[in-house]
């Protein structure tokens, strides 16, 4: 018995060995990973809280195979998990084994899958209800009237490009999970791709009475990393200063090297934002960089906000092995640094 107990210290899925008296008579620190509360000799029935289960495995003893392909069941914590089992005989005795996997990863997913699902459509119902509206409008008497056909007309323009930008936003988000797990090769000059952020933002800024000025603090080494990738971190951060911050004010941008700091423990480049804003209540800054989730939604949909570009900030810098870390006071404004790892 030592032997098998060594043996399945060595397997890779979660294992649980039963005797003919359903008693646990062997475990993996895999399957105590799972089941942290099983004790060594307890009843099946006692482990798994089910008569079934138990059933099952003796059937599974008796019979060497189980009545059903596998079995799902719910742990006290509220974790899925499925059963396998097989029975084989020892010397002295006859044995089920009974492996584990967890759901829990798989039901995660598919609720987060139902969840974006969900909030895509009700981020496409919301414009193309109203441009059908304005389309039967115009379909009408007013359709003649050139105010109200100009007026339904903006209107319409304006939720087709809120339309265009989610579907943008949709496909860079995919395309950033999908490179998550690629490796970064290429080396990426960080003072470059900031000046060019601020460029392809300094029209947007102009135009709602913003400053943008950018500021490196000390030299700036290369780091590994995608340029187009950094620059549309940047962008996207930047774009979300001009649209919250107030009227007249600069957002500042500071590039500044560390060896280490308490928000990153690692020698890195720090990419700072400041902006004058209405400032990020603390309740909401850990949600900030969930897909769709917005602080304000009537006013992020009002500057054409998606609630998708943190969530692609997220995972580009994932990708990068670097962080953000956003801090608000309420009234004063926001601060987002960015991290990227020196080699």
């Amino acid at each position: 018995m030592k032997n098998l107990k060594d043996f399945i210290e060595y397997v890779r899925v979660p294992v649980l060995l039963f005797d003919r008296s359903l008693t646990l008579v062997g475990s993996n620190e895999d399957a105590e990973a799972l089941l942290p509360e099983i004790l060594h000799n307890a009843a099946a029935e006692v482990i798994f809280n089910s008569k079934k289960i138990a059933s099952e495995i003796l059937n599974c003893l008796n019979t060497g195979s189980m009545s059903v392909p596998e079995i799902n069941f719910k742990t006290l914590n509220g974790d899925d998990l499925a059963l396998k089992m097989t029975s084989f005989e020892t010397e002295n005795s006859q044995l089920a084994v009974v492996t584990l996997t967890d759901l829990t990863p798989i039901s995660t997913a598919r609720t987060m899958t139902t969840d974006f699902v969900a909030n895509v459509s009700h981020e496409i119902r919301s414009p193309l209800t109203s441009i059908n509206g304005f389309i039967e409008t115009l379909r009408g008497p007013a359709g003649s009237d050139s105010s109200k056909r100009k007026k339904s007309l903006k209107i319409m323009d304006k939720e087709t490009q809120r339309m265009k930008n989610l579907v943008a936003d949709l496909l860079s988000l995919s395309l950033a999970e999908v490179k998550q797990k690629q490796r970064v090769s290429g080396f990426l000059n960080v003072t470059l791709v900031a000046k060019e952020a601020v460029e392809v933002t300094q029209k947007m800024a102009q135009k709602n009475n913003k400053n943008l000025k950018l500021r490196v603090k000390s030299p700036i080494p290369e780091v590994t990393g995608d340029n187009e990738n950094i620059r549309q971190v940047l962008i996207n951060l930047l774009e979300n200063s001009v649209n919250y911050s107030h009227a007249d004010s600069t957002i500042n941008i500071e590039l500044e090297q560390f060896d280490n700091t308490t928000d990153f423990p690692k020698p890195s480049v720090r990419i700072r934002i400041r902006d004058k804003s209405d400032g990020i209540p603390e309740q909401d800054l850990h949600r900030l960089t969930e897909r769709f989730y917005r602080v304000d939604k009537s006013r992020s949909r009002n500057v054409g906000g998606t609630g998708l570009g943190l969530a692609i900030v997220k995972h580009i810098l994932l990708r990068h092995e670097g962080d953000i870390i956003i801090n608000s006071k309420v009234g004063k404004g926001s601060t987002f640094d960015v991290f990227l790892p020196i080699d």
